[in-house]
């Protein structure tokens, strides 16, 4: 497959099952090719259109990337994907580049967004900068009155006049959080680094779907007759009125679901729901997909440790520093390179409020001693001189 094609359309939400699949091996193969997709994750938040590559002449570059790592073969044995995965994001980087070029010089109207900005896509594609310093009514393309925002909260009117489906999507970025009231009177929880895609107004007689990217807290109004999905690649979860949490980061080998109350099925999209296949979650209790092989695992756990983002703590309980790394990049909006191994694989057990991200390092440090710098929003740890050094248990 085309990776270049398959990230054109995964923007463009089209992917079928089996190119799902080919998307979410990609991006666990490297770092890179997670970055590279939050790198177009962000242009795109910025407003500018990655659905248009596919314009490009990307089969071309795809096949000069293949040349080059094959030209290699010489020296070494076949690439690995890695490898070819580092060439395939200079070539996208260098057409996004271009493009972008191109898009700016030839389209007046586009305002330049801040990348830092949470942003709203109408259903025209055109992208609205969300400043939480603002109230304003949010209005379609033709006027027609969607929702009022205030602040850091987005709340939908389930406006009569409109009959048909059409789409939103809110994009937050690291270091934010938002709330949004659907025209159900749902609520929603966006975490920092998501995206949701959700109808401006849900039309009777179809079901209540939702497209999830990143992690999400869900309070879903009650309505027997239409159930409400959110779905993730290959996995959806179905309500009719209840509250749980998603975490469904991209980079994440699993999605992880946690029911706080109600009652959830969770089940793989490629087939028709069935209740006697789907597998039911009690509060309480937290699923995990695995991406990979589908397989479901599920175990009691405190909710609070995982729900309790949404009133802006931070919550660590038994976790691999490796894994902290990730929450605090997207809590904080840095960038973090352990270069104490060591650290990696020690679990840390803290709870984190108005704390800056130099008190929650000088915090872990306690525990394991360990030296850091920090340059802008980029910050490198290392292990501690031993003479300052204190033995790890």
């Amino acid at each position: 497959m085309d990776i270049a094609h398959i990230l054109v359309k995964k923007f463009n939400e089209t992917l079928s099952v089996e190119e799902q699949k080919y998307f979410d091996n990609w991006i666990q193969e490297s770092d890179e090719n997670s970055k590279l997709f939050m790198r177009l994750q962000s242009l795109q938040a910025k407003g500018k259109r990655i659905s248009n590559l596919d314009d490009l002449e990307i089969d071309t570059a795809w096949t000069k990337v293949l040349m080059v790592a094959k030209s290699k073969k010489n020296k070494k044995k076949t690439p690995s994907l890695l490898k070819i995965s580092k060439y395939a994001a200079i070539i996208i980087v260098l057409f996004t580049a271009t493009f972008l070029y191109w898009q700016t010089f030839n389209t007046a109207t586009t305002l330049p967004i801040n990348e830092d900005a949470i942003t709203l896509q109408l259903e025209n594609g055109e992208i609205q900068e969300i400043s939480p310093e603002k109230i304003q009514t949010i209005t379609n393309s033709k006027g027609q009155k969607l929702g009022v925002q205030n602040g850091i909260q987005l709340n939908y009117l389930n406006n009569s006049d409109i009959d048909k489906l059409t789409y939103n999507v809110l994009t937050v970025p690291h270091g934010n959080t938002f709330k949004l009231i659907l025209s159900d009177s749902t609520i929603v929880y966006l975490n920092a680094g998501s995206s949701l895609r959700y109808p401006v107004k849900f039309i009777p007689g179809q079901n209540r779907q939702v497209f999830l990217n990143g992690e999400g807290y869900f309070d879903v109004h009650k309505d027997k007759s239409h159930p409400f999905i959110v779905t993730n690649g290959s996995m959806d979860v179905r309500v009719l009125g209840t509250k749980f949490n998603i975490s469904a980061y991209p980079e994440d080998l699993e999605i992880n679901t946690v029911l706080v109350e109600g009652s959830v099925s969770l089940y793989n999209n490629e087939t028709e729901y069935n209740t006697e296949t789907s597998s039911i979650l009690k509060p309480s209790h937290q699923a995990s997909w695995n991406r990979s092989n589908y397989n479901i695992t599920i175990q009691t756990v405190d909710t609070d440790i995982y729900t309790s983002w949404i009133n802006g703590k931070l919550v660590i309980k038994k976790m691999p520093f490796k894994n902290i790394i990730q929450k605090l990049e997207r809590h904080y909006k840095v960038t973090i390179n352990n270069n104490y191994e060591q650290l990696d694989n020690l679990d840390f057990t803290a709870t984190f409020d108005i704390e800056s991200i130099e008190d929650v390092l000088a915090t872990f440090a306690i525990e394991t001693p360990f030296e850091y710098t920090k340059v802008e929003n980029h910050i490198e740890i290392y292990k501690t001189k031993k003479e300052n050094e204190m033995p790890m248990e």
